[in-house]
């Protein structure tokens, strides 16, 4: 991926593959692993290996799919990660309880499924040599930095703007325009090398100036939500940083939630934003 370049916004600009091709096959920068790992999954979602059930032998499907025994391996990892199956010794591995929670829809982050729900629009890819200001502490992270600018559709609608910023060291590893049907999250777990990442994020809601109202195509000073995130590595140092503005009428957060009697109250609890200082020769309300 490596240069900068404005990407084409035209409709088909995510498209890979005709409609009857086998996933599996597409020429599309996704990783063979992946690709399986989101077909086993959906096999999952769709009960045909409901909850407690045992997989087929890392041979059969090794046979089923007619693809190397690593990638079988390296698929069932990913759901193993996601806690939706687990092995035995000596017994083999089953579909955990999990999976009940799947639901009725494919995860958001599936690459299969991203392209069919969503349509991404780069917007622009430039240079910088400063950290943003997103009121977010990124001590530590590389410079320089690409600075991507993309848009998010749900079929003909938009529905997010997106800024990011990443080290132009992990920029040049990914492959070129795979940014246009994946999320930079999954390109750099996927093409980087790197592993055990984690973040935060901070949810606020602000209104719509003429440019955010015009790109998403609601009314000036509508609300929108605004994330601002970090993405860590397994030291802390920021390699990642987010700031996505969504529409209020497409946006929701679900949290969980432990014991709210013992836990901490720090992370569910509404943080006010103090108010401005009053101009100077104002008299403060009282």
């Amino acid at each position: 991926m490596t240069g900068l370049r404005v990407a084409g916004t035209g409709a088909d600009s995510a498209a890979v593959g005709g409609p009857g091709e086998d996933p599996l096959r597409q020429r599309d920068g996704i990783p063979l692993y992946l690709k399986l790992a989101s077909l086993l999954r959906e096999k999952i979602r769709q009960g045909q290996w409901p909850a407690q059930s045992q997989l087929p032998t890392l041979q059969d499907l090794r046979g089923e799919y007619g693809i190397a025994r690593e990638t079988v391996r390296q698929a069932l990892g990913v759901l193993r990660g996601e806690g939706l199956i687990d092995s035995a010794r000596g017994r083999g591995t089953f579909v955990t309880a999990a999976a009940e929670q799947l639901g009725d829809r494919a995860p958001s982050y599936d690459p299969l499924t991203l392209r069919a729900q969503v349509r991404i629009e780069i917007l622009s890819r430039t240079s910088c040599a400063e950290l943003p200001d997103l009121d977010r502490d990124l001590t530590g992270m590389e410079t320089p930095l690409v600075h991507v600018r993309k848009r998010h559709h749900a079929g003909a609608r938009p529905y997010s703007l997106v800024e990011l910023w990443l080290p132009q060291r992990y920029f040049d590893m990914l492959p070129e325009g795979a940014d246009q049907t994946r999320l930079y999250s999954q390109l750099l777990r996927d093409h980087t090398g790197l592993s055990g990442l984690s973040g935060d994020q901070v949810i606020t809601i602000m209104r719509a100036d003429i440019a955010v109202a015009r790109l998403l195509g609601i009314a000036l000073s509508d609300p929108v939500a605004h994330l601002a995130s970090r993405l860590l590595d397994p030291d802390g140092c920021p390699i990642m940083a987010h700031r996505v503005l969504i529409r209020s009428d497409v946006f929701a957060a679900e949290r969980r939630f432990g014991d709210l009697a013992t836990g901490d109250p720090g992370t569910w609890r509404p943080h006010m934003t103090p108010p401005p200082a009053p101009e100077a020769g104002e008299e403060p309300q009282a």
